[in-house]
C-alpha cells in the first residue's frame, strides 16, 4: 500500500540536496509502517549520486538515534546467534544486491530480500519491516567491503560485455564488407 497524493506521485519521491537524508529516514519509516514496499525505499537510496554518499551517511546516523530501543547491535561477541541464524545471514546475503557511494564520504547499501543493510564501514544498520538494528564496526566494515566488491565485480562484467559486444560489431561490420563486390 503506497503513500500518494491525488497526482499519483510518492510523498517521499521529490528529495532536494540536503533534505534527502529525512527523505531516506521517512521512506524507511514509511516501509517499517507497511505504507510502502521494501523496493520505493531502494528507489530513494538509488536516485541518490555516486558522490552523495554525505546523504546516506546522515541518514545512518539518524537511523541510528532511532533504532529499535533493545536491539543489541548485530556481530557483537555476546549476539548468541546459532547456525539457523547463520544460515538464514548466508541466504539473505547470497540474494543481495549492491550499492556503493564513492570518498569522500563513502556508504554502501546491500538490499536482501527481507532487509536492507547500510553502512559507512565504521556504522551500520540491519533494517527490516520490523525495526532497525544497529551493526558492530567490523561486521559494518566486512559489509562496506562486500559492497564495493559487488559493485566492482558488476562494473567490471559490464566493461567486458561491452568490450565483447564491440568486437561482434567490428568483425561482423569487417564480414559484411569483404562480402560486397567491387565493381569495375
Amino acid at each position: 500500500m503506497s503513500s500518494e497524493n491525488e497526482t499519483g506521485r510518492s510523498e517521499f519521491s521529490g528529495t532536494v540536496s540536503g533534505e534527502a537524508d529525512g527523505t531516506l529516514i521517512s521512506a524507511v519509516r514509511a516501509w517499517q509502517a507497511g505504507q510502502w514496499p521494501q523496493e520505493q525505499v531502494v528507489a530513494q537510496f538509488t536516485a541518490l549520486k555516486r558522490q552523495e554518499g554525505g546523504e546516506v551517511r546522515a541518514a545512518l546516523d539518524g537511523l541510528l538515534r532511532l533504532g529499535t530501543p533493545g536491539n543489541a547491535a548485530l556481530g557483537t561477541a555476546q549476539d548468541g546467534t546459532h547456525e539457523t541464524a547463520t544460515d538464514a545471514w548466508r541466504e539473505e546475503l547470497m540474494a543481495s544486491r549492491a550499492r556503493a557511494w564513492s570518498s569522500p564520504d563513502q556508504a554502501g547499501l546491500l538490499v536482501g530480500p527481507t532487509v536492507l543493510i547500510l553502512t559507512d564501514g565504521s556504522r551500520g544498520v540491519v533494517l527490516s519491516a520490523s525495526g532497525t538494528r544497529p551493526l558492530s564496526s567490523s561486521v559494518s566494515g566486512s559489509l562496506m567491503l562486500l559492497c564495493q566488491t559487488i559493485v566492482l565485480a558488476q562494473d567490471a562484467l559490464d566493461s567486458r560485455t561491452m568490450g565483447d559486444l564491440r568486437q561482434q560489431r567490428i568483425e561482423s561490420a569487417s564480414t559484411s564488407m569483404s562480402e560486397i563486390d567491387i565493381i569495375s
